[in-house]
């Protein structure tokens, strides 16, 4: 694609040198439409080099907008297509550089259209494209790097009336992930608390769908509780702090309702949260039967729940909800299967909650194998009947 860009710059050049002036060479002359879609190429390519080629792209088309000659200036497409070849690019250093070049269109560059001068501002899409690639990326303040992008985000859509950067569902949803994932941001599972609150605040004044929580953002808090287990006692303590405000949050029904997942991100708290005891029993006790009432036990409610108490206390649990099977018949509790348990614990999970998220920590049965033996009967040999033929070649005269 820029090699015909090349020859496009080739053909109007040798036309304008000839003096030659017509509708055809109007058509022929080069434009922000060509740029964008070379640049476009290089997004798409996967290439290593897209990300440079594409700034380079841009840059070139910064110097022509200052010659009167040529009608091309960066655009808001030139920028985000800019920002997706970056991302695109599978480079080490690809959200960083996303990121300049977000940061560049920030400052609202002005750039020269015949006897006026027209200001490029980045949208929506700039922001999610580079929050995104940030979640994507392996950078140590990667997490850091797109909260920093959400906060300028919320602050520009409030300060200007006329701002079209309002951060939606994917936006809040692609930070969460990056902080909940992260393995060096302490006090991710506080700092995923205060960006769903700001979520919801934002949505009590913008009142529309884009901006609602939704299951998959609580989820993505209680996952961040979840796993703060390695950090010290205090911030434990602090996540699964946390963990029972969201999920209490999540149980009042304003935004959206637990699901299997939810369950099992809390039980996964209690497990990895909080030392084994009493408390710890009880509260994942309360949180199992809850998760029995609304018909939500999925295949890691099932293993979180068993991993949070003693064995004989599991069983006897599942004789308090109804299901005494496992120990009038003496079971091991690592024996019980999802399919186990009575239909309506599990009559409103997903099919993809089901044991597909289960942990192989239960001992499955071995199938017994059915081996069919194949009967070789042995065929009888037939003898080969031979017959001799003599004929008389007629070139030679001799027998064959």
């Amino acid at each position: 694609a820029e090699a015909i860009l090349h020859r496009l710059f080739v053909a109007y050049d040798d036309m304008l040198n000839k003096g030659e002036t017509g509708s055809y060479v109007q058509e022929l002359k080069p434009n922000s439409v060509v740029f964008n879609s070379v640049i476009d190429a290089w997004a798409r390519s996967g290439s290593p080099l897209a990300g440079e080629k594409a700034e380079a792209l841009l840059q070139r088309m910064k110097e022509l907008s200052m010659l009167p000659e040529y009608d091309i200036r960066p655009d808001t497409i030139s920028f985000n297509t800019c920002i997706k070849a970056w991302c695109n690019s599978k480079s080490p250093n690809a959200a960083i550089k996303a990121g300049e070049v977000l940061s560049l269109l920030e400052t609202h560059p002005k750039y020269a259209k015949r006897d006026t001068m027209v200001t490029v501002r980045p949208t929506k899409l700039s922001y999610n494209t580079v929050i995104n690639a940030y979640a994507k990326s392996m950078e140590p303040d990667a997490a850091i790097h797109s909260q920093d992008i959400l906060m300028r985000m919320i602050k520009s859509f409030k300060s200007d009336a006329f701002s079209t950067i309002k951060p939606d569902v994917v936006t809040f949803s692609s930070v969460l992930n990056s902080l909940a994932k992260s393995k060096t941001v302490p006090s991710k599972a506080n700092k995923c608390l205060s960006i769903l609150k700001s979520m919801t605040e934002l949505h009590k004044v913008d009142r529309t769908l884009d901006t609602q929580p939704n299951i998959i953002c609580y989820n993505t808090v209680l996952n961040a509780c979840a796993f703060s287990a390695h950090r010290g006692d205090d911030e434990k303590r602090e996540a699964l702090s946390v963990a029972v405000e969201t999920f209490n949050q999540l149980r009042e029904g304003h935004y959206a309702s637990p699901d299997a997942v939810s369950y099992g991100n809390m039980l996964k708290c209690c497990a990895n949260l909080m030392p084994l005891g009493n408390s710890r029993t009880s509260m994942a006790s309360k949180i199992f039967s809850s998760c029995v009432e609304d018909g939500l036990v999925g295949g890691m409610v099932l293993d979180e729940v068993r991993r949070s108490m003693p064995p004989d206390i599991f069983l006897k649990l599942l004789a308090d909800c109804g299901f005494d099977k496992p120990m009038r018949k003496r079971k091991l509790p690592s024996s019980i299967e999802l399919r186990d348990l009575p239909r309506k614990w599990t009559m409103n999970v997903k099919g993809s909650d089901m044991a597909s998220r289960q942990r192989a920590s239960f001992v499955k049965p071995k199938k017994e194998r059915k081996t069919r033996r194949r009967r070789t009967e042995r065929k009888p040999t037939v003898p080969v009947r031979t017959r001799q033929i003599v004929e008389t070649a007629w070139i030679s005269d001799k027998n064959v």
